[in-house]
């Protein structure tokens, strides 16, 4: 099968099989202005007809294009990790026609992925494991073959997490406080952190109808989590009130900012401060509280937006109940206990 080649004019170019007659075979020219954008209208031309794809004659990387372009209900965020799996995971496989796979063969690729260094290291099982997913079901779509392959275990790792009070007291009067306090205190994440508008905020409480994404570094707004327990309510606590009164309101969004220069500045007062903690740890952190305080399974999960089979359907949608009012009290006072003390310690551990 054709690749995708660059032309003089700086377009990229290839030849896609279309069908064949008494003449020979007869192929469509697909142009475009990149490479990636090339070969996916290649795989979505090939897509709309199977009779056009030659399935033996596929190679791994043209069944996993294949397999994106078909699957239209795919978020953007989706694709945009397939796409990166596409380009840098199993690169020994992808050139490989899919009639030559063997069971074998894919077990010993699998075992050499897992001690692939990716950006911040060895990769992860779980990184692992959603590559093998891509790869399995773009052979499986092709091919109708599953194949046994054994994958390293996941290993629970516990995590030792600072004390909320020392996190509200490296963030407090910076420009980043609001988005802290809205993941640590609210247990909302980046996505929907960046996603809420003022219009949210209505009566003392705070909505959550959508979230923003980065698919190609650039920012995408979708209408709902990727979760339906996600989309839900809160209510506002005073001093996080107070944050947005005191909040810059030249923009439709609460927190206008990039997830980029969000991580940037929490990762630069963590590593000031001492601490070992990501951003997207902060939600983990609000659910230690929340365990601490022993809050009910039911509301823990309903103010994060975790889904189990404990929640019932479309809890989001309902108005507050004395039950959820007296959780939503227990842990606002714990965090007013720490916001409002002004208490500081020198070095030898008295106060003054």
């Amino acid at each position: 099968m054709a690749k995708a080649k660059r032309t003089k004019s700086g377009k990229w170019t290839m030849r896609v099989y279309a069908y064949q007659d008494k003449d020979g075979k007869h192929y469509k020219r697909i142009t475009a202005d990149t490479k990636a954008e090339c070969e996916y209208l290649a795989a979505k031309y090939r897509a709309e007809d199977p009779k056009k794809v030659d399935k033996q004659q596929l190679t791994v990387g043209q069944a996993v294009d294949l397999y994106i372009a078909h699957c239209k209900v795919l978020s953007p965020a989706t694709v945009a990790g397939y796409q990166k799996i596409r380009r840098t995971a199993f690169q020994d496989l992808m050139d490989l026609q899919v009639a030559d796979l063997t069971e074998d063969l894919l077990q010993e690729a699998v075992d050499d992925e897992a001690f692939r260094v990716g950006r911040r290291g060895l990769i992860s099982p779980k990184t692992l494991a959603n590559e093998w997913g891509l790869i399995s079901s773009s052979l499986w779509k092709v091919s109708r073959v599953k194949y046994e392959i054994r994958l390293p275990k996941r290993y629970r790792k516990f995590k030792d997490y600072p004390e909320p009070r020392a996190v509200i007291d490296a963030v407090r009067g910076t420009n980043i406080e609001l988005p802290v306090m809205l993941a640590l205190w609210l247990s909302f994440s980046i996505s929907e952190i960046r996603g809420l508008r003022w219009s949210d905020v209505k009566d003392g409480v705070i909505t959550i109808n959508r979230v923003m994404i980065d698919v190609a570094n650039k920012p995408v707004v979708k209408a709902a989590g990727k979760a339906e327990m996600r989309n839900r309510r809160h209510r506002l606590p005073v001093y996080i009130q107070q944050l947005l009164k005191d909040a810059d309101h030249s923009s439709e969004y609460i927190v206008p900012q990039s997830r980029t220069w969000i991580y940037y500045y929490f990762r630069k007062l963590m590593d000031a401060a001492g601490l070992e903690i990501t951003f997207h740890d902060l939600r983990h952190l609000n659910a230690s509280v929340m365990l601490m305080l022993n809050v009910p399974e039911k509301y823990a999960m309903e103010r994060g937006g975790w889904k189990t089979s404990n929640v019932m359907k479309s809890v989001y949608q309902h108005t507050f109940t004395e039950e959820r009012i007296a959780v939503d009290d227990m842990v606002d006072e714990y965090f007013d206990s720490i916001t409002s003390m002004t208490l500081k310690y020198d070095s030898s551990g008295q106060t003054h």
